[in-house]
This record gives C-alpha cells, sequence and structure tokens, in this order.
C-alpha cells in the first residue's frame, strides 16, 4: 500500500510539475523602412529556437523567411482567415516588453504619440511600468527603424484551457448550424 501511494504522488507531482511550470517565451523583431525587411526570432528560455528569420513582401502578398531555401508564402487574401483559426494569443501572458524606434525628424511626432498609446496599452496589461520600456531615438536622414523585444510566458494548463474553449465553441456553432438545418 505504501509504494503505490508512493508511485500516485510522484506520478501527481510530475503531472502538477508539467501542467503549472511556466514556459518562457522571448521573441525579437526588428524592422528597417530603408531595406523593407523584418527580421524575427522566436526562443524558449532564451536558449532554444523555435523560428526566425525575415519578412519580406511580394505582389501577391508576404514571405516569410525560415530559412535559405525555405520560405512561407501567405496571400493577401488569405490573411484575414489565418487570422481566424485557433489563437494562442490568449494563453501567453506578458512579462516584459521592449520597443525602441529609431527615426528621422519627419516621422518624429507620429512615432512619438504611437509610443505613448503603445506604453499605456501595454501598462493597463503588465501593469508594471518597469517591465514596459519604449525608447524615441533621433537620428539624421529619412530612417525608420523599429526594434520590439517581448517576454511571455504560457503554462501547459492555459494551453490546455483555451483549447478546450476553442472546441466547445465549435463544437456549439456546428450543433446550431444542424439544429437550424433540421428545424427549416
Amino acid at each position: 500500500m505504501g509504494r503505490f501511494f508512493l508511485i500516485v504522488a510522484g506520478i501527481a507531482l510530475i503531472l502538477a510539475f508539467l501542467l503549472f511550470f511556466p514556459i518562457i517565451v522571448q521573441s525579437a523583431f526588428h524592422y528597417d523602412m530603408n531595406d523593407k525587411k523584418a527580421g524575427f526570432s522566436i526562443r524558449i528560455f532564451k536558449i532554444f529556437p523555435i523560428v526566425g528569420g525575415y519578412v519580406q513582401t511580394y505582389p501577391g502578398g508576404l514571405a516569410i523567411h525560415v530559412s535559405e531555401k525555405k520560405a512561407i508564402l501567405i496571400p493577401y487574401q488569405n490573411i484575414d482567415s489565418e487570422r481566424k483559426k485557433f489563437s494562442f494569443i490568449k494563453t501567453f501572458r506578458l512579462i516584459a516588453f521592449s520597443l525602441t524606434t529609431e527615426t528621422g525628424a519627419e516621422y518624429l511626432i507620429p512615432v512619438s504619440i504611437a509610443q505613448i498609446i503603445l506604453r499605456t496599452v501595454f501598462m493597463m496589461k503588465v501593469g508594471k511600468s518597469k517591465n514596459v520600456d519604449n525608447n524615441v531615438w533621433l537620428t539624421d536622414g529619412d530612417v525608420f527603424r523599429l526594434s520590439l523585444h517581448g517576454v511571455v510566458y504560457f503554462n501547459l494548463f492555459i494551453l490546455i484551457k483555451n483549447f478546450i474553449i476553442f472546441i466547445k465553441e465549435k463544437l456549439a456553432i456546428l450543433w446550431r448550424k444542424k439544429d437550424k438545418k433540421y428545424t427549416h
């Protein structure tokens, strides 16, 4: 009886650890208007790379280059349908956010206003001013560069919970469609 209880308690402890252990994801994004490219990187625990590359436009949409020989093409008309799929954004909890904008004098006022709005939005999300950092660097010439660094966390419990909610909503929509078909 004691050995069985020890095994069950060990399994329960490992399962609780896996469900509630925070997984920290760090992302970096850099956009340069003059090069017309946007580079990005996503890592887990700052060590394990998930994906990285750059985004570039092509005549029919966006090309996400994830390696030298591989690119994911997303036509402009498919962007809205891609957005409506299961969203993992709700599962992430924001820890820190840093935005640095390097700009010339002609973009200074709109960039400053956008920085104020973004800082307000992320202050409402995070709640701590030390975790939200934004800077505007004034440079000479027609320059616009944007660098963003974000740190978020999630755990498997939050992910599973949001996935179950997503499935429940999809089943409710299917149920309503079938119900309307049989009542008419």
